[in-house]
């Protein structure tokens, strides 16, 4: 394995520069880091259900004429995805609906009202995520603590 990239405490917290960050990815990418992160919020996408609520809200706005490029749905997803996040933290709701990924939120079939997916990250994916994006990090950065 290569060396690990040494920062002090101060760079780790403060915005890191294009030579540092492309530092990291490349250590992250030579080993499985990059990998094991992905793997990590996909099964945790998977698990929550976020990932069935995505697939059938993109059908939602291709069927109804919404959206006609992969360009348009990427944008009303990444819109979609910030609003119902945001609304989720306003109303200091921690959970996002279950769903069952065939019909719909607790089982109720969905209409064509884009406002029936909730797109919140889920809590898991989040915190899953961050643990395992620790993790990897550790393994190719080596924080030296300022006196």
């Amino acid at each position: 394995m290569a060396k690990p990239i040494t920062m002090s405490s101060n760079q780790a917290q403060n915005t890191l520069t294009p030579d540092m960050r492309n530092d990291i990815y490349s250590a992250l990418l030579s080993g499985t880091g990059i990998r094991n992160i992905e793997a990590t919020l996909d099964h945790e996408m998977q698990a929550s259900g976020f990932k069935s609520n995505l697939k059938a809200y993109i059908i939602q706005l291709f069927r109804s004429g919404e959206c006609t490029t992969f360009d348009q749905a990427m944008a009303r997803v990444n819109e979609k995805i910030r609003h119902d996040t945001q609304q989720a933290k306003a109303n200091g709701s921690s959970t996002s609906a279950t769903t069952n990924g065939v019909n719909g939120t607790n089982g109720h079939s969905k209409d064509k009202e884009s406002d029936d997916y909730n797109l919140k990250l889920p809590d898991e994916v989040v915190t899953a995520g961050a643990r395992t994006l620790g993790v990897e990090l550790e393994k190719v950065c080596d924080i030296a603590v300022d006196k």
